[in-house]
């Protein structure tokens, strides 16, 4: 294949894909199976390539877009020329004469986002974002085009560049925890069994970790995904029954893992963990360095990321919000979109080689411990301080965090086992250490069980801002 025919790849995908993609029929579909395969194989090259050409790579993409939302749209061809920002000749820069677009706003504007669909983006799906911020939006999608926006890139990762994708994609191989947002894409092809309603306390249960192990051996090699918590979980039950199971690769989804958490797991299950950092609305934003543990690489083929300070002024520097534009997806438009994450853009050449650019996720916004003086700490910083302690791993099913107060906090445990003044006094003090010297009240209880969070996902920390919405 020449080089402009990968470009060309790259800047219009959908018009290497059938025609008459939709969920429900790709396991086995040969013609898709063979265009991701061709897409895959270019985006294993293009990571390597110089900054300077994904770049013109994006602007081709964005112009693209941007034309087709202005030419279907009303309200985007008034958008645009309200705010001096011209499709035909827009580049990168340009995307800082639009305004940052929140939950909120988009909430405000109503109906109007939204593009009409044209002939071939039909059949058309929608679905409504996990909620987790408080505000659920509705996303509409050409289901093709959906489909060719998210499969690809979930399977972007070093781990499937050694597989054969014909093999992979003509079975079922992944065993599900939960209910994970990439189920959109997958479930109705992929998926051999989810365990949808599960929840850590249930993993106590040795029925059910058989039912998880009988379904892993039967769809071998399997890649194992769930929320961070309860694929932790499961790996120390796993090592307790001693137990070698055939996986491919584990991806944990939707909450942090400590360093010891992510050591566990690799102990347990031998097989790489895979993260990704995805967005509702927005697809897949990249995908962990596999030799760069906590860092990484933007997909930026088919996102542009940018970091702003609060005054909507774009930066590079620490703890900034991530607004992230999708070149992929027409119907429901994200230029500017801020989905309520921070990070940072790391500056130094990554050593994998690869030249996508590298950014640090540090956490969503607002998902801080406010003290007394108005200085935050950081909720990872909070889990890392409590999941690495041994006695955690050992004696709890399920823990969670929350601030009920500006001088308080709520720990609440599941218990496993007895816990001792001296493992009390090891978490006070774990905690503590983080607060600076700031006098915070820290209250252990112990609970049956633990309320999951919103789209009854594991919630390790309910903030200050939470708690009194819910009045939990």
């Amino acid at each position: 294949m020449s080089e402009e025919e990968k470009i060309n790849w790259l800047i219009d995908p959908k018009r290497f894909f059938p025609s008459n993609l939709s969920r429900g029929a790709l396991c086995g579909n040969k013609n898709f199976i063979n265009a991701v395969d061709t897409y895959l194989k270019i985006l294993a090259e293009s990571q390597f390539w110089p900054l300077k050409r994904l770049e013109e790579i994006q602007v081709k993409r964005l112009r693209a877009l941007t034309a087709c939302i202005a030419d279907c749209s009303l309200f985007w061809s008034n958008y645009f020329r309200e705010h001096g920002f011209s499709p035909d000749k827009a580049v990168l820069k340009d995307l800082i004469r639009l305004p940052i677009l929140r939950r909120n706003n988009i909430l405000t504007l109503g109906a109007s986002i939204y593009v009409n669909p044209r002939d071939e983006d039909y059949p058309l799906f929608t679905r409504r974002g996990s909620g987790t911020t408080g505000i659920s939006l509705k996303l509409i999608y050409s289901e093709r085009e959906f489909l060719i926006g998210w499969i690809p890139f979930l399977l972007r990762h070093p781990v499937f560049e050694k597989q054969s994708l014909v093999e992979l994609l003509s079975r079922k191989p992944f065993v599900v925890l939960g209910k994970p947002g990439m189920r959109y894409a997958f479930e109705k092809d992929f998926f051999y069994r989810t365990f949808e309603a599960i929840q850590s306390t249930d993993l106590e249960l040795l029925e059910v970790r058989k039912n998880i192990y009988k379904s892993i051996y039967e769809t071998k090699p399997a890649i194992l995904i769930g929320f961070g918590s309860l694929i932790a979980k499961l790996a120390q039950l796993a090592l307790q029954d001693n137990v070698t199971l055939p996986l491919m690769a584990v991806r944990v989804t939707s909450e942090p893992i400590s360093s010891l958490e992510r050591a566990l797991i690799h102990k347990a299950f031998q097989a790489p963990i895979i993260n990704w950092l995805s967005g509702n609305g927005i697809g897949v934003l990249g995908f962990e360095c596999p030799t760069n543990e906590g860092n990484f690489h933007l997909n930026a083929e088919n996102v542009v990321l940018e970091t702003i300070i609060s005054d909507g002024n774009t930066v590079r520097g620490n703890d900034k919000e991530l607004i992230a534009t999708s070149l992929a997806f027409t119907l429901t438009p994200i230029i500017r979109f801020a989905q309520e994450d921070l990070g940072q853009f790391i500056s130094k050449i990554c050593p994998c080689g690869r030249t996508l650019p590298i950014f640090e996720f540090t956490g969503r916004r607002g998902y801080d411990v406010v003290l007394p003086s108005g200085n935050r700490i950081r909720m990872i910083l909070l889990h890392s301080a409590l999941m690495g302690l041994r006695s955690t791993h050992r004696k709890v099913k399920q823990i969670q965090v929350i601030q009920k107060t500006l001088d308080s906090i709520n720990i609440l445990i599941v218990r496993r086992a007895a816990f001792s003044d001296g493992d009390e006094l090891a978490i006070r003090l774990a905690v503590s250490k983080l607060f600076g010297g700031e006098k915070m009240l820290i209250d252990i209880e112990y609970v049956e069980d633990i309320i999951p969070g919103r789209s009854h996902k594991p919630s390790f920390f309910v903030p200050l801002s939470e708690f009194q919405e819910r009045k939990l």
